[in-house]
């Protein structure tokens, strides 16, 4: 373990993943464009400490960050002052807005101000396209919204697709920027909670954002993913369309591996934690071969739950003419050998537009690109999620990805 590091050493920043059943605490330095991580740490929500992936008793979850976070630190020197806040994917509304601008000279090349003007339009549009859902769901008592990540989908003229469209002549200049929203409330109760552990929030990140970076690189050395990203968390699984590195949508539903547990300790007559390791056991192949049966039987039920909510999660992106095949599943209970079989089965999807028959695979640690384990800890599937936020420290844009790093100086202007 790397203890009792110098006050010459980077400065550490701090990933909180706060789901539903657990906090999950990643501490880190980045340098050489690299995320090194130096400790984690884990704890376990108390009984009604969130709903629906909220916080609901401030002070409970402000003990359990803090458990994480000094099981983290352990014994050692490392001074904490910023906290980067993962979201859960149910708090988030996602909107996907496309904007086609007819250009008034489509003679003359385009110009970083004209790019900047077309983008600023779009930001604007998609709050208010957001707002105006919002006041039909919830009538006149609607929560107000802060934009927490911007990311641009795809951009085309005249019908082709270009990376930097300055300095290209045309007509149609046609942008698809996806946006992820919070209710303006509970950016408040993270305030909160970051003053209750003395610390500054940095950003507040999108979760299923963080998965979209697993596989990034900032020089296309690694080619950006794209596929279906499913994290099953311990109460809510999330749903991310990832189209190359970009987030192009995002579902939540309230269904995890509490599921699975209670299920197996239902049918098998067992106390909570032992349920629990069983189920953690099934998962790593070491159980025996009649107890595997058992906790497979036991779970089947919940199972075909589960994948009935990923098919209705799926359902809801009306607006995609091709689902990507490859599905790619991390969080604590990936690794169940149930969740890849009946990904695998062919019912499911007849109802989806999938090109190919789909295909999972399950995220390991070593997928996660220029994250360096220093820890001496084994990372678990639980923490690739967490593992994955650390990379939003990092500069992950091309240089002279002009449409990506005018966004983001919007992004940063609209929130001042």
């Amino acid at each position: 373990m790397f203890w009792g590091r110098k006050q010459s050493t980077p400065d550490h920043l701090l990933v909180l993943d706060i789901g539903t059943a657990y906090v999950k605490a990643a501490v880190f330095y980045v340098a050489d464009n690299q995320a090194h991580l130096t400790a984690r740490g884990l704890a376990k929500q108390p009984t009604g400490g969130m709903r629906g992936g909220m916080i609901v008793d401030l002070p409970s979850v402000a003990d359990a960050c803090q458990q994480a976070i000094d099981y983290a630190l352990g014994e050692s020197d490392i001074k904490l002052d910023s906290v980067i806040l993962g979201v859960n994917g149910q708090l988030i509304e996602g909107v996907t807005t496309t904007v086609h601008y007819d250009r008034a000279h489509p003679d003359q090349p385009i110009e970083q101000a004209e790019l900047k003007n077309i983008i600023y339009k779009i930001q604007q549009r998609s709050s208010e396209k957001l707002r105006a859902s919002l006041r039909e769901k919830f009538l006149d008592d609607h929560p107000d919204i802060e934009l927490i990540h911007a990311g641009v989908v795809d951009v085309q003229l005249d019908g082709y697709a270009v990376e930097n469209p300055v300095g290209f002549q045309g007509k149609r200049l046609t942008l698809t920027i996806f946006n992820a929203y919070i209710p303006l409330v509970y950016a408040s109760i993270l305030q909160n909670l970051a003053k209750e552990l003395g610390l500054t929030i940095a950003s507040i990140a999108a979760q299923p954002y963080g998965l979209s970076k697993i596989f990034s690189t900032p020089n296309g050395a690694e080619e950006a993913k794209s596929g279906i990203f499913i994290d099953i968390g311990g109460g809510t699984t999330d749903v991310v369309i990832v189209k190359n590195g970009t987030v192009e949508g995002m579902q939540s539903f309230a269904f995890g591996g509490e599921a699975f547990t209670r299920a197996i300790k239902r049918r098998l007559g067992l106390t909570l934690d032992r349920a629990e390791k069983m189920k953690l056991q099934y998962a790593e192949g070491k159980l025996e071969r009649a107890a595997t049966k058992k906790v497979s039987d036991a779970i089947a039920d919940d199972v075909r739950a589960w994948l009935l909510g990923v098919e209705l999660a799926l359902g809801e992106f009306h607006e995609m003419k091709l689902l990507p095949p490859r599905i790619y599943l991390t969080g604590g209970c990936a690794p169940l050998p149930d969740l890849k079989r009946a990904l695998l089965t062919k019912g499911w999807t007849e109802k989806l537009p999938f090109a190919k028959k789909p295909f999972p695979l399950l995220v390991r640690s070593t997928d996660v690109l220029m994250v360096v384990n220093d820890s001496g800890d084994t990372i678990t599937a639980q923490d690739i999620p967490p593992l994955a936020l650390t990379k939003l420290t990092l500069d992950l844009t091309v240089p002279d990805d002009a449409v990506t790093n005018t966004l983001q100086s919007i992004v940063r202007s609209m929130k001042q």
